[in-house]
């Protein structure tokens, strides 16, 4: 007798992790489940196709907690919460917290305070990680932009370059639009 046989349009890898959140929830420790931010919505399509509404709802809640803590910041915010003891670093404009990551970092916990702390350090993260495996990590740091406003307060030592610039676009498409900035014109006339 042929063992039963079933086929699902789901990768390898994300079908691990299913069988992983499955194991961990069966025993009763599904709150100890880890995946990181980047597989989520890989995930999340895996879930809905097998129809594994508690996995779904992990996925949602995490990619909700990315959502939730997504905003805008002002230069000076960035600045405060630097002077706070947390450490905040921009690249091309987005606002990633490393402050827990910091002991993990493979250059050492003192090089991006001692570097890249309020200024754009664009041409830092090009001049230190020219694997692209490090953009893979940026969605897990990232908190925002910095507004549109405050842009040009942002002192800028060196330019990265734009093929840089344009590779970390692509591997951003996470990031939230920015609002522009208000018009000094409404219906032709200046205000």
């Amino acid at each position: 007798m042929q063992a039963p046989q079933v086929k699902v349009q789901v990768a390898c890898l994300d079908f691990d992790r299913v069988v992983m959140f499955l194991e961990a929830e069966a025993a009763g420790r599904a709150g100890d489940f880890n995946v990181d931010i980047n597989q989520v919505e890989s995930l999340l399509a895996a879930a809905h196709h097998l129809k594994c509404r508690p996995l779904e709802n992990f996925c949602n809640k995490m990619l909700g907690d990315f959502k939730s803590r997504i905003r805008e910041y002002t230069f000076e915010e960035v600045k405060r919460a630097n002077a706070s003891g947390k450490v905040w670093i921009l690249v091309d404009f987005m606002v990633l917290d490393v402050t827990d990551w910091l002991p993990e970092h493979p250059g050492g916990r003192t090089i991006i305070p001692a570097q890249a702390l309020n200024l754009d350090a664009t041409c830092f993260f090009e001049l230190y990680h020219v694997s692209k495996e490090s953009f893979m990590y940026l969605r897990q740091f990232y908190i925002g932009e910095v507004c549109q406003a405050d842009r040009e307060l942002v002192p800028r030592d060196e330019s990265a370059s734009e093929h840089f610039i344009q590779q970390l676009q692509e591997f951003s498409a996470f990031r939230i639009k920015i609002k522009p900035l208000a018009s000094n014109f409404h219906l032709g006339f200046k205000a």
